[in-house]
């Protein structure tokens, strides 16, 4: 493991080189660069969520809820719009970020956007997600990152996020930039080893800035007035689902708090925008009995995991402690699993030379082996989330529920999976 001075050095060197990855971020630049609390009101317009897929060189037509004045389009592909309906034509393939806003002389003022992911006929059914990682934690968060990046899976984008209040001098405000830049460090030695070879540069994820802080309870104790943290991770989660068809939803995979997924959620309810057919959710973390027990991640925040679960949106837990914990390594007796590139050079190095539990992994492994019908999930229960009254506990569901706590897996197959993908053998999902 790097030591903390080298670590705070060579994230100084990832974060002022945004020369070298300027172009993951290309058209993604217009979003605040932190987060803040914010009591929202309903938006004066948004775009209207898509109810089909988007077909390269098939015309789709954008439309907006309420009434804004003189609506500008921007399309992310050099093409502008005016008006409350646009049709437009995609003629590469690839994902976009449509934008919609006023002008006011040169200024923009961004209103709304849409994520959308434009088809060929051969990738219409691939499984789509959006990563959420406190990237710079734990190691784990790291292999995920790279499986993702490097699975056929359409990874939409990437959102950083703080990693709680509970260690002492642990970085503070910074935790949410520190894991932003560690995101594009692996990106970029992603890069460097040659491993994105298959994504083309519109297919590139982007990353956005999540959380920097937990939510807040609020004072009446009801989900439904929590305070949301309005931000770029947030507001792509919703962009997401806005680009999303209902047939082939987004997976959200929070590895860190649930901080930007509950925000979103909040922010939808404000906006009217109903994200039970376009957004589902695995997350990893808790513990055998509830939220916060023997899980870092369920600590970072639980208040933000009780309003996922509060939602009605399909809610995947798996569970830090032991699920995920289940899925482990050792390096001493398992370093030729690593690939011989920059890459996997650095995963292996800040890989404890000892047994090391792979969690994150686990969620990835999940979508893959759910599109294709695999049996890795072997004990799944139907569940509620309690509130802190009730310590945040899991309480199993007499009938069926929107929420689903994953409690034993088959930690081989997913070993397995993950080091075939991280060796350039990645399974087909088409």
């Amino acid at each position: 493991m790097p030591n903390r001075i080298q670590f705070f050095r060579r994230s100084a060197a990832v974060l002022s080189a945004f020369g070298l990855i300027a172009s993951l971020l290309s058209g993604f630049a217009t979003a605040q660069d932190g987060s803040t609390r914010v009591t929202s009101t309903a938006r004066e317009s948004s775009i209207a969520p898509l109810d089909g897929p988007v077909l390269v060189g098939k015309p789709v037509t954008f439309e907006l809820t309420g009434n804004p004045s003189n609506p500008h389009w921007y399309f992310n592909d050099a093409f502008t719009a005016e008006g409350t309906s646009v049709t437009h034509t995609f003629e590469q393939p690839g994902v976009y970020r449509v934008v919609m806003g006023s002008k006011e002389g040169n200024q923009f003022n961004e209103h709304s956007c849409a994520i959308v992911r434009v088809h060929t006929p051969e990738t219409l059914h691939l499984p789509q997600v959006l990563l959420d990682t406190d990237a710079r934690n734990e190691v784990d968060d790291q292999h995920y990152i790279a499986y993702g990046l490097f699975s056929k899976l359409d990874v939409l984008g990437i959102n950083s996020v703080h990693h709680g209040p509970h260690r002492i001098n642990h970085f503070g405000d910074a935790q949410e930039p520190i894991n932003y830049g560690e995101i594009l460090y692996i990106i970029e030695l992603s890069r460097i080893s040659g491993l994105l070879t298959h994504r083309t540069e519109n297919q590139m994820p982007k990353v956005f800035h999540g959380a920097k802080v937990p939510l807040l309870v609020p004072a009446t104790g009801m989900w439904a007035d929590t305070q949301p943290i309005q931000c770029e991770a947030s507001e792509a989660i919703l962009a997401a689902a806005r680009g999303a068809s209902p047939d082939n939803p987004v997976w959200v995979l929070p590895v860190g708090p649930c901080t930007n997924i509950a925000s979103a959620i909040l922010l939808a309810r404000l906006e009217g925008l109903d994200l039970k057919s376009r957004i589902k959710i695995i997350w990893l973390g808790g513990g055998p009995e509830r939220v916060d027990d023997k899980s870092f991640n369920g600590g970072s925040d639980p208040w933000s995991v009780y309003v996922t679960a509060q939602s009605g949106l399909d809610f995947w837990i798996i569970l830090e402690n032991p699920t995920g914990a289940s899925i482990t390594m050792d390096k001493r007796a398992e370093s030729g699993l690593y690939p011989d590139n920059r890459l996997g050079q650095y995963l292996e190095a800040i890989t404890p030379a000892h047994e090391k539990s792979l969690y994150d992994v686990a969620t990835i492994s999940m979508v893959i082996g759910n599109h294709l019908g695999k049996p890795w999930l072997t004990s799944v229960e139907p569940s509620v989330v309690l509130g802190p009254d009730e310590q945040y506990r899991w309480k199993r569901g007499d009938s069926p529920t929107s929420v689903h706590i994953v409690r034993d897996i088959d930690q081989e197959a997913m070993k397995t999976d993950f080091f075939n993908t991280l060796n350039g053998k990645p399974t087909t999902v088409h």
